[in-house]
């Protein structure tokens, strides 16, 4: 077994004193504990912390159109609209595919600008898609029809 070194420890007799090891016994020399002297406390500056937005009103117009910021102000997507009536009308009467290639371009104007605002926008964009994908349908069928391709 292996002994510490000489030193100054701890007096395991009195704990406010520290006692001489030789490395491998207790002397009889002791002295006292120093004491350390307290750090001095810094001043803690108390700053309020929280979100880092306000929750006043909109400061500008633009931010207070948008859904982000609670506004009420959606718009529905027109052309989102009107592509469904376009598909709509391609399935009931489509002469030469006029409703088919109007719902076409239509859906495809409600993907690229949708128009709506918040949770609006994405629903004119999948509202669009829809009917995109029923005028292609009905726009196949109109051109097999004419040209009896399949």
């Amino acid at each position: 077994m292996t002994l510490p070194a000489a030193g100054w420890f701890p007096d395991p007799r009195d704990t406010a004193r520290l006692r001489w090891w030789d490395g491998h016994a207790w002397g009889e020399t002791t002295r006292a504990l120093p004491r350390v002297a307290p750090e001095p406390a810094l001043q803690a500056l108390a700053v309020p912390s929280g979100p880092a937005f306000s929750v006043e009103g909109p400061a500008g117009p633009s931010e207070g159109r948008s859904w982000a910021y609670g506004s009420t102000d959606r718009r529905f997507c027109v052309f989102a609209v009107l592509a469904v009536l376009f598909a709509v009308a391609s399935l009931v009467l489509n002469p030469w595919g006029a409703c088919s290639f109007l719902a076409m371009v239509t859906g495809i104007v409600a993907l690229v600008r949708p128009g709506a605002t918040g949770a609006w926008r994405v629903v004119g964009q999948s509202i669009g898609t829809s009917a995109l994908v029923l005028a292609v349908a009905t726009g196949v069928v109109v051109v097999n029809t004419h040209l009896h391709l399949f």
